[in-house]
């Protein structure tokens, strides 16, 4: 069975995306560069788990 992403399942990305940016860009860095790399990584963190958390959550069902 196949579902295709619809608006409602997105609301998770924005809050996801902030959360893992929020949550890699407390980590202490030396420089300001590779403190908005960790933040942009965790951002991308964020999403790829929101996009799995919405895939994954209609098997469990």
């Amino acid at each position: 069975m196949t579902t295709y992403f619809t608006i409602g399942d997105f609301i998770l990305v924005i809050p996801m995306a902030l959360a893992g940016a929020l949550f890699l860009g407390a980590c202490p860095c030396a420089t300001e560069f590779r403190h908005n790399v960790l933040r942009v990584l965790g951002a991308l963190l964020g999403v790829v788990v929101a996009v799995l958390l919405v895939e994954g959550l209609p098997a469990l069902v």
